[in-house]
């Protein structure tokens, strides 16, 4: 295959993910379940306290309760990365079993983890400095510009005007910041799955360097990718609304069976969602993935095993 126009990364995705819509749905169906167990455990924690359960008792299965939502969050994680090497063997013409994959990825999980913390810690950071950044710099601007009035006083058009628009322009910043560094961070567990003698911080370092000087592009395919999925979010949202009147009609009689079948129902048809975008969006990186080593490193990459 040669480089990859934003809408060939984004068809070849899609093909991906299409060919293999069972497989990937059911391993990101899985994924979701692994997420469910730890809210699951949450809940029971809440309803033990509220039965007056003891403390001492609740701090040990609150522990417990934390070990288990690292271990499913680190599952969850490793599949992420099952799905990306999937697709990275498709695209590559050298497809491997789910089998095979997993041997390779499963030993990596707490790397997956560590790699997930370490880009969501470091996004969350970044995030907060930027926008106290950009807030101090409108405050500046805005004495700058004789924008701050003292209480009481009428503001004239103008500087209505002007505090919109430096306003909008904050946003505008905001959002371009923040989806350059998701960018910068996208395939953060590709190579983590693909490469070898890779830790978390080899993969950031990694995606990193790979993403250097194609931010436009990938900002692009970001908003494709999204503008593609975004029907699927309004239809889950519509099918929540039809199946809540469907219920209040069916269950008039008995309120009291409304409120679990629906959180039951609702809860399945987001696991059934998220288990639609989650194979879409790995597709998505492991091409950007394979397309930025075609880019920058030429052709002949071969997919590395166990």
């Amino acid at each position: 295959m040669k480089p990859l126009t934003v809408g060939n990364v984004v068809s070849a995705g899609l093909r991906i993910y299409r060919d293999r819509f069972f497989d990937y749905f059911k391993l990101a169906f899985i994924g979701y379940l692994w997420i469910l167990v730890p809210f699951l455990g949450l809940a029971g924690l809440i309803y033990l306290l509220n039965l007056g359960f003891g403390y001492f008792k609740l701090i040990l299965l609150g522990f417990l309760w934390f070990l288990i939502l690292i271990y499913c969050l680190a599952k969850y994680s490793a599949i992420l990365g099952l799905i990306s090497r999937l697709t990275f063997g498709e695209v590559t013409e050298k497809p491997e079993s789910i089998r095979d994959a997993q041997r390779y990825v499963k030993p990596r999980m707490w790397k997956f983890l560590t790699a997930g913390i370490l880009v969501n810690l470091i996004i969350f950071v970044s995030s907060i400095v930027f926008m106290i950044t950009l807030s101090i710099a409108i405050g500046i601007l805005s004495v700058v510009l004789g924008l701050n009035t003292t209480a009481g006083q009428d503001l004239n058009p103008a500087t209505i005007l002007i505090t919109i628009l430096l306003s909008l322009a904050g946003i505008v910043l905001f959002l371009f910041f923040f989806t350059w560094l998701i960018s910068r961070l996208l395939i953060v567990e590709v190579p983590l799955a693909i490469e070898e003698n890779v830790n978390a911080t080899d993969a950031i370092s990694r995606g990193w360097q790979l993403t250097k000087g194609s931010i436009f592009r990938l900002q692009l395919i970001i908003l494709v990718a999204f503008i593609i999925s975004f029907p699927i979010t309004i239809a889950i949202q519509i099918a929540s609304s039809i199946i809540q009147q469907i219920l209040g009609t069916i269950l008039a009689a008995s309120p009291e069976l409304f409120r679990p079948l629906f959180f039951l129902l609702t809860l399945l048809i987001g696991l059934a969602g998220g288990a639609l975008f989650i194979p879409f969006w790995q597709s998505i990186k492991a091409v950007i993935y394979y397309d930025l080593r075609v880019r920058r490193e030429g052709l002949g990459l071969n997919l590395e095993k166990n």
